[in-house]
């Protein structure tokens, strides 16, 4: 993305760190001719709240812990518990919507 290699392990660690659970999905995508990069992540049924604040401001903090891990903006979206589809087996975890 952008030049950088960017590995799900990594946005892994920046969840677990934060406190957030394992859910998440990352999607890939290309809009002028440039990567983007957005991830949604699942809260948990203690985090979801109607406090817009303290949604923003839990959404601020992981765009701030991507930005520090992988050296690119990542655009967050908190979504609600259990609306990440789960699969049987392996997670999938990355979402390539880029037309090369």
């Amino acid at each position: 993305i952008r030049g950088v290699n960017v590995f799900p392990s990594q946005i892994e660690t920046v969840l677990l760190n934060q406190g957030y659970p394992a859910n998440y999905q990352i999607l890939v995508g290309r809009v002028n001719n440039t990567d983007t990069l957005d991830v949604l992540v699942e809260m948990t049924p203690e985090m979801f709240t109607d406090n817009l604040g303290e949604i923003n401001r839990r959404q601020k903090e992981l765009v701030d812990g991507l930005r520090a891990m992988l050296g690119i903006k990542a655009n967050v979206k908190l979504v609600a518990p259990k609306s990440i589809a789960r699969s049987e087996g392996k997670a999938v975890r990355v979402i390539d919507n880029r037309k090369i």
